[in-house]
C-alpha cells in the first residue's frame, strides 16, 4: 500500500528523515498503544475491586529499518550518521506525519542502533529502542490564546487624513476567553502575565469550576511573569532582562486556588487583578495531547 508516512528524528541541529532513501523503516512499535496501570483495592467479600489510582507508564518505542548503500565506505558513513543521531543521554524529538496529521514526542535512546547484515550486500538492517518519559504525543505547533492583546490596524496602501492621524493598533478590552482543549486528557499550559503599568495581585479564574491561579505580588511596568502549570510546575519573573523564581508568590491559601490545567473540551477563563487591571495582558500557550498516532 502506498503511504505518506514520514518519520523525522531531530537532535539539536541534526535532523534525519528515516522514511526517505537511503533510509527505510520496516516496523514501528510503541507509536500507538499506551501501558496503563490500574491500582485497585478489594474489601472483604467484595465482588470485583475498587480503583484507587490510574496512571500511564513511560512509552517504550522501537524502530526497525534498513540502510541502502552502493559501497562499504558509504554504508559506514550512513551507519555513523545514525549512531551520531541516537546518542546516549541526548534528547530527541520524533515527528510523525501520516494522513495529513503531524504529531511530535520527545524521547531518549534506550538502546542505540544495532546493525545486522542481510543477504543483499547493499542493504543493512538496524534497530533502535527509545523511551519517552512523557508518553503523550503532541501537535506540531503550540496553540496561542491572547487576552487584552493589541491588534494591528496598520496597512498598505497607507493614507493619513490631515488633522486626524492614523490608528496603528487597538487594544482588545475582553477579559474573558475560551481556551479549547481538543485532547481527551487534561493538559498543562504556560500562562504569561505582562504588565504595561503597575499591577497588584494578578489572577486567572476558571469560570466553570471557579478554580483560580493567583499571584500575591505587585508587577512593575514591563514586567512579565511566566507560569508553567504542567507536570514541571514553575513561576518565573522577567524584568529588565533579569529572571527571578516567583514560585513563592503563588497563592495557595485561598479556596480553589491551584495551578490551572485545561480539561478536555471548552475552558473559559477570566483574568484580572486587585489593582491596575487595565494595565494587564494575559496569554495562554498549550499543546494538545494524544495517546497515539
Amino acid at each position: 500500500m502506498v503511504t505518506d508516512r514520514k518519520i523525522t528524528i531531530e537532535r539539536k541541529n541534526i535532523s534525519m528523515i528515516l522514511t526517505q532513501s537511503p533510509f527505510f523503516v520496516e516496523e514501528m512499535k510503541g507509536f500507538d498503544s499506551l501501558d496503563v496501570n490500574v491500582i485497585t483495592t478489594q474489601g472483604f467479600d467484595q465482588d470485583g475491586s475498587t480503583p484507587v489510582n490510574i496512571y500511564t507508564d513511560d512509552r517504550p518505542m522501537e524502530i526497525s529499518g534498513a540502510i541502502y548503500a552502493e559501497s562499504t565506505w558509504k554504508m559506514q558513513e550512513l551507519r555513523d550518521k545514525l549512531l551520531d543521531l541516537f546518542l546516549p543521554k541526548a534528547e530527541l524529538e520524533i515527528t510523525h506525519f501520516y494522513g495529513g496529521i503531524t504529531r511530535r514526542i520527545k524521547a531518549y535512546a534506550e538502546k542505540t542502533p544495532a546493525f545486522s547484515l542481510t543477504k543483499v550486500s547493499k542493504l543493512q538492517k538496524y534497530k533502535v529502542k527509545l523511551k519517552a518519559a512523557d508518553p503523550y504525543w503532541r501537535e506540531e505547533k503550540n496553540t496561542l490564546v491572547e487576552m487584552a492583546s493589541t491588534k494591528g490596524r496598520f496597512h498598505f496602501p497607507l493614507a493619513i487624513p490631515k488633522k486626524k492621524g492614523v490608528v496603528f493598533g487597538v487594544k482588545s478590552t475582553s477579559k474573558i476567553a475560551s481556551v479549547p482543549n481538543r485532547s481527551a486528557v487534561k493538559t498543562g499550559m504556560t500562562i504569561t502575565f505582562t504588565a504595561k503599568g503597575s499591577v497588584v495581585n494578578p489572577y486567572v479564574l476558571n469560570i466553570y469550576t471557579r478554580e483560580c491561579l493567583k499571584l500575591n505580588c505587585s508587577m512593575e511596568d514591563g514586567q512579565t511573569i511566566v507560569v508553567e502549570t504542567g507536570d514541571e510546575k514553575s513561576v518565573t519573573s522577567i524584568l529588565s532582562g533579569v529572571t527571578e523564581d516567583y514560585i513563592g508568590y503563588i497563592d495557595i491559601a485561598g479556596g480553589n486556588h491551584t495551578f490551572l490545567e485545561l480539561a478536555p473540551g471548552d475552558n473559559v477563563f477570566r483574568y484580572g487583578s486587585e489593582g491596575g487591571e487595565n494595565y494587564l495582558a494575559v496569554k495562554f500557550v498549550y499543546s494538545t495531547k494524544y495517546a497515539g498516532v
